[in-house]
């Protein structure tokens, strides 16, 4: 099935969980279209699996001419992005790495979108690499900060086996469809005692879970879960718990897992409504974060020295 929203043409598949590979799910509410306050986006449903708690639209929606079609607007998708604090970010990430690995190495960025963390890495005296889906966000990173990535997906770049020492995946396993084969990719091409940082949103936050009851208060069969249609895309819910079980599943161990995080700024036209839930919703992070339910996740995990077929 076929459906377009303004000029994005969507593909709807059964689905299954993208963390554990399970089938059992229970409908969580809609997300998207008329599910939608500003109405952005298509109608979607939401579920959770049953086994491992991870949420995901079923059926999933997939853009019918892959991810460029929508990602191609980088002054627009980071719209309120400070470049020169995510170039600090990615060189402060980048010296945690080498702690946990004593020195420096080959390294990976997926998803390197616009760069910074390459650039980062030459900066600091790495032998880099990035891969990325959108011509666009190359061409940005190009023209603007003098680095090159690799057009195309990582299953795609067919690195060699056990070759980069680190790997990092800056807001990317949440846009992904195939989590499962993109992890197994990066078990792959790490080397043996190689780290791997990434981070995404926490699904079951305290912000998600008000939000959700929230919208039952209004009446709504809404969640907040989730953006399958509309920016920033995201289509696989984690949780702490779903992220120790797709990591464990790929044969990576988990080091260390932070939840933390801030809630974004509402899309669209302001309001006063809008304010008012922004400076909620802040609040009701604040408390999470205290509690080890923020909306975020900050993951460190390695490769075994002994690894799945070896």
């Amino acid at each position: 099935m076929h459906i377009r929203d303004k000029n994005t043409a969507f593909e709807f598949h059964a689905a299954t969980c993208g963390a554990c590979g399970g089938s059992r799910s229970r409908v969580l509410g809609k997300r998207g279209g008329e599910a939608h306050r500003d109405g952005v986006g298509v109608l979607t449903t939401i579920v959770q699996c049953v086994e491992c708690s991870h949420m995901f639209p079923d059926p999933m929606p997939m853009p019918a001419k892959g991810y460029g079609d929508l990602y191609e607007a980088p002054a627009e998708y980071f719209q309120g992005h400070d470049i020169e604090r995510k170039k600090q970010m990615a060189l402060n990430k980048l010296q945690e790495v080498e702690r946990m690995l004593e020195g420096r190495g080959r390294y990976l960025d997926v998803g390197c979108g616009r760069g910074e963390a390459l650039w980062a890495a030459r900066e600091r005296g790495w032998e880099c690499e990035g891969v990325d889906p959108s011509p666009s966000y190359l061409e940005w990173g190009r023209e603007n900060l003098g680095v090159e990535g690799r057009l195309g997906t990582l299953e795609e770049a067919q690195f060699p086996r056990d070759h980069f020492d680190a790997v990092t995946m800056g807001s990317v396993l949440e846009h992904v469809y195939e989590p499962y084969s993109m992890l197994s990719e990066v078990q792959r091409v790490l080397k043996p005692g190689g780290v791997l940082w990434f981070d995404v949103p926490n699904e079951s936050s305290l912000y998600t879970r008000i939000g959700n009851y929230y919208m039952r208060i209004l009446g709504r069969d809404w969640v907040v879960n989730l953006a399958p249609t509309f920016p920033p895309y995201h289509v696989q819910g984690f949780n702490p718990r779903s992220v120790k079980t797709l990591l464990g599943r790929v044969g990576l161990e988990v080091e260390r897992l932070q939840v933390w995080g801030y809630v974004w700024p509402p899309a669209g036209a302001s309001s006063i409504r809008k304010r008012l839930e922004y400076v909620a919703a802040q609040t009701v992070n604040w408390i999470g974060n205290h509690f080890g339910a923020g909306f975020y996740m900050d993951v460190w995990a390695r490769k075994p020295l002994r690894s799945f077929g070896n």
